[in-house]
């Protein structure tokens, strides 16, 4: 993600714009961004340090010295740094220290302190030559980080992931997003939907009718807590409304230091460009959790749910799976809260105590929630499972038989 100093925005009667670089910029870019990634690709096995000094050395403009350092900086979250194998520093450190006290205090009014001498004893001490102390002495200091890995890209990759990066950038600090489809093809519709439960985003989805959805999502300035988690979780999502075709994002944003309020709107006419890969399956809590199901002796199945479901009030849910009993051929959805607020609890709560939801459901909710299994009674169409940590196969197993 780009940091708030690389962010290139303007105002303009209350509105946020990112100063995309779009198909003009692009072409004069190019060279600029070929070069940083060649450098960074050919730099493994370098120090941080060192491959920080040649990405210095690659040529570009003074007008583009801003953008320079954005792509730069998306190219070494992209990098893997490791402190180098070896003795542990700290280890090092202490008895190069130690020897080096020692021999100050020994030191007569005119005798000079030898450097050489103290690496050789501490080398002595540790078994390590004086040149592998002088390496291993503050080698867990960032600038000595070892680059291991580059996740590869082109310098044309890099280019239109620095145009998403500046709108990731400005929901980062919304408050609330609303995503608007139009008519669009059901597949992109469910995998948007499938995405914010993946990403654990607070949201809700209504069906306006004619194949129209507004998905409103809460924002990280709407939160008390893990505003920078959630943030970057909200962040994440943005790749899976560019693979839609018929959307328009809108954000309500706080800026800058004095929080001033701004909208941001962005749709398919900046050409911003989706990375990485579509989103197929659950959270990987959610993941864990089916696969430790199936390893129970019960005939009680779980998949994944592809399903859309209405509720009244042009309310949609979009449960995360389906439990399927073999014998009776009954199903039960199971919708999880992970980021969620305990008010979304409650208004799904309360779906279901109105009788609106169409088939029997199991809700999860950490106990950082604080709600009470017992606010859904026998005659509800669903059940509320509350947990600690982690989330149990055998308890949605009790609650699945328990209400056959």
């Amino acid at each position: 993600m780009l940091t708030s100093d690389l962010l290139r925005v303007r105002r303009h009667k209350g509105t946020l714009k990112p100063r995309y670089l779009g198909d003009k910029n692009k072409p004069r870019l190019l060279p600029v961004a070929e070069g940083l990634v060649n450098t960074v690709t050919g730099s493994v096995g370098m120090s941080r340090e060192k491959v920080e000094a040649a990405l210095d050395d690659v040529p570009c403009g003074a007008r583009d010295r801003m953008v320079q350092q954005g792509l730069r900086k998306l190219l070494l979250d992209r990098c893997d740094f490791n402190i180098p194998e070896g003795r542990d520093p700290i280890e090092v450190r202490r008895e190069v220290f130690l020897k080096a006290a020692a021999q100050r205090r020994a030191l007569e009014a005119k005798e000079i302190f030898d450097r050489a001498d103290v690496l050789t004893a501490s080398g002595g001490a540790l078994g390590m030559s004086p040149e592998a102390i002088e390496t291993r002495l503050f080698a867990d200091l960032k600038g000595a980080e070892t680059l291991e890995k580059v996740k590869r890209l082109y310098g044309a990759e890099l280019l239109d992931r620095y145009d998403v990066a500046l709108a990731q950038g400005v929901l980062l600090r919304a408050v609330r997003v609303m995503v608007a489809l139009d008519q669009e093809e059901p597949g992109r519709v469910r995998q948007l939907f499938r995405a914010a439960r993946f990403h654990g985003l607070m949201h809700r989805v209504r069906n306006l009718g004619e194949g129209k959805y507004v998905v409103e999502l809460d924002g990280p300035f709407s939160l008390f807590s893990a505003v920078q988690k959630y943030g970057l979780k909200l962040a994440m999502f943005l790749p899976a409304v560019l693979r839609c075709t018929r959307w328009r994002l809108r954000a309500d944003v706080l800026w800058g230091k004095t929080k001033d309020a701004l909208t941001f709107e962005v749709g398919p006419e900046e050409g911003l460009k989706p990375y990485g890969r579509a989103i197929t399956g659950v959270a990987p809590e959610l993941n864990k959790l089916a696969e430790g199901f199936q390893k129970l002796k019960s005939p009680w199945k779980v998949r994944e749910n592809d399903d859309i479901v209405a509720l009244p009030g042009e309310v949609v849910c979009v449960p995360d799976l389906i439990f399927e009993n073999t014998e009776t051929g009954e199903e039960v959805f199971f919708e999880a809260f992970g980021f969620w607020s305990r008010e979304a609890v409650w208004q799904r709560v309360e779906t279901i105590r109105k009788g609106g939801f169409p088939s029997r459901i199991i809700l999860a909710a950490g106990k950082h929630l604080r709600v009470s299994e017992e606010v859904l009674d026998d005659g509800d169409a669903g059940e509320l499972y509350v947990y600690k940590q982690t989330m149990r196969p055998r308890a949605i197993l009790e609650r699945l038989e328990a209400g056959s």
